[in-house]
């Protein structure tokens, strides 16, 4: 019985969170990196990814309620956008999570905002924004969404 409990404690130590699958990193991908190389990386993962409504866009389905958007400027990838879709509580419970990793990782965010987070000072930036808003067609079912942006701002000129 002792033998149970210990990999039991060992597996919930070691389960991915609900946003660990929400950072570049997890997938091997970098904002700068060409379009045919990201392309392979994800491919060599097993992720099989689409054409998106813009031509400049890769859709990756990561299940049904998780998605990934890469944008490609000029063949190299400019941002990285990870979407979660799930129930209102999820969803906060999620952004919660999301927050206290990046907190933890490069400190408070400059938005005060309670529904978006915004990390600019660094390279890439990264957005959250959370979506609870029953007002919505979706809200009113009870249904949100996050997203995590990892972005090169457009140059200034």
């Amino acid at each position: 019985m002792s033998a149970f409990l210990i990999l039991a404690v060992l597996n919930a130590f070691s389960a991915p969170t609900k946003t660990s699958w929400m950072s570049p990193e997890a997938f091997h991908l970098a904002v700068g990196m060409q379009r045919s190389k990201a392309v392979a990386v994800l491919e060599g993962g097993g992720w099989k990814p689409r054409a998106g409504k813009a031509p400049n866009h890769l859709i990756v389905e990561y299940g049904e309620q998780r998605s990934i958007t890469l944008e490609f400027e000029r063949d190299h990838l400019r941002s990285i956008r990870f979407e979660l879709f799930d129930f209102i509580p999820a969803v906060r419970s999620a952004f919660a999570e999301e927050k206290a990793e990046l907190r933890g990782r490069y400190g408070p965010a400059r938005s005060k905002a309670v529904s978006i987070l915004l990390y600019e000072r660094r390279r890439p930036n990264i957005m959250v924004v959370m979506s609870t808003d029953v007002r919505t067609t979706a809200g009113q079912q009870g249904l949100g969404f996050l997203t995590v942006r990892y972005f090169e701002p457009p140059a200034v000129e």
